[in-house]
C-alpha cells in the first residue's frame, strides 16, 4: 500500500510539472522578420520569426545553403530554461509543404537572456515558396 501510495505521489508531481507548449499559426512571408511579442508561459516570449531562403546569386545563405527559419526567444523568468520549438509550413491547399525543429541543445537559456535559434529545413522543401501560413509551437522546459 505503502509503494502505490508513493507512485500515485510520484505521478502526480510528473503530472503537475508538465510543460505547457505553446502553438499558434501566422502568415508564412519569406525574407520578413515577423514581431510576434508572445508570452509562451513560464516567463519565456516568443520574440520573432524570420523564414531566411536560398538566393540564387551565390552571396552567402545562397543557393547550396538551403532555406533556415531564424526564432528569437527570451528568457523574462528567473530561472534558467531549455527551449524546444517546430514549425510546420502549409501553402494554401493546407499541404504541408516543409518542416522545422530544434531548440536547446547543451546549455539552457539563462535568465534575462536572449538567444537566436537557427533551424534547417531538411527534406521535403521543394514547395516551401508556395506556403501561405505556417504553424509554430514553442515548449519552455525547467
Amino acid at each position: 500500500m505503502r509503494r502505490l501510495l508513493v507512485l500515485a505521489c510520484a505521478l502526480t508531481l510528473a503530472l503537475s510539472a508538465r510543460a505547457e507548449t505553446f502553438s499558434k499559426a501566422y502568415e508564412f512571408k519569406p525574407n520578413t522578420v515577423l514581431k510576434v511579442g508572445a508570452d509562451v508561459g513560464n516567463g519565456v516570449r516568443l520574440d520573432s520569426v524570420e523564414f531566411v531562403m536560398s538566393t540564387d546569386d551565390g552571396s552567402p545563405g545562397g543557393l547550396f545553403a538551403g532555406p533556415k527559419v531564424k526564432v528569437t526567444v527570451s528568457n523574462l523568468s528567473d530561472a534558467s530554461r531549455k527551449i524546444g520549438l517546430a514549425l510546420a509550413v502549409a501553402d494554401a491547399e493546407n499541404r504541408l509543404v516543409a518542416v522545422a525543429s530544434g531548440g536547446t541543445k547543451l546549455f539552457p537559456l539563462r535568465s534575462g537572456r536572449q538567444i537566436v535559434y537557427t533551424l534547417d529545413i531538411d527534406g521535403v522543401m521543394n514547395e516551401l515558396a508556395h506556403g501561405t501560413a505556417f504553424r509554430i509551437s514553442v515548449e519552455p522546459r525547467p
